[in-house]
């Protein structure tokens, strides 16, 4: 009797290890599934690298420490984990309009340049002028103009602005082409630019190659 409750209190057999054959097997069975397309394979090992993936960026991340217990000594330590918080300074002259018809200009605030301008057509720079996907770096002051320093925004249509820089650039030419020539007639009532030395030579207005 004792031989038989003996044997029922032994414990159930350990089941054999899977083995990689086996594994393989399992697998191979279930790539063989006519109900498992190529596109849902690839999306399911997607997902596993993603998580993966995931996975390990967290785990690489550093901890930060429990800033109520840090005291400045701390920070000098090479174990210690601190992030430094950087900050790039903004372009604060940059502008990004709604109406790309338009260009930004920035104009000295002396109220005679002021007027200049706007009698040419600038207007002053509101904030519905800005794009709305634009975030300035600026705030706008209370009477809703863009000043940084002593200079303000305004915006000009580009028929205006380039029709401007254009006779600019035009006149710049001219001047440039014409400051090694002599006037090819002589202004009337003028004086001689240059007093013959010789018959030969001859005045300087005769030179027919001039």
């Amino acid at each position: 009797m004792s031989e038989i409750a003996h044997n029922t209190t032994q414990s159930a057999p350990t089941p054999a290890p899977v083995t990689a054959q086996a594994k393989s097997a399992a697998a191979a069975a279930v790539l063989a599934d006519p109900a498992l397309n190529q596109e849902a394979l690839e999306k399911a090992l997607e997902g596993i690298l993603l998580k993966r993936q995931h996975a390990a960026i967290e785990a690489a991340k550093p901890v930060e420490p429990d800033w109520t217990k840090v005291q400045e000594r701390d920070i000098f330590s090479s174990e210690f984990y601190i992030p430094v918080v950087e900050h790039e300074l903004p372009d604060y002259m940059n502008m990004k309009l709604a109406d790309t018809s338009y260009e930004v200009v920035w104009a000295s605030r002396d109220q005679r340049r002021i007027g200049q301008l706007m009698a040419m057509g600038y207007e002053m720079l509101k904030p519905e002028h800005i794009h709305p996907d634009f975030t300035a770096p600026l705030q706008f002051d209370s009477e809703q103009l863009y000043v940084y320093a002593d200079v303000v925004a305004m915006r000009v249509h580009k028929r205006i602005l380039y029709g401007r820089r254009k006779k600019a650039l035009q006149t710049s030419l001219n001047q440039l082409s014409n400051r090694n020539r002599p006037p090819r007639v002589r202004a009337k009532n003028s004086y001689e630019l240059m007093l013959p030395t010789s018959p030969e030579v001859g005045n300087f207005y005769d030179d027919p190659n001039l």
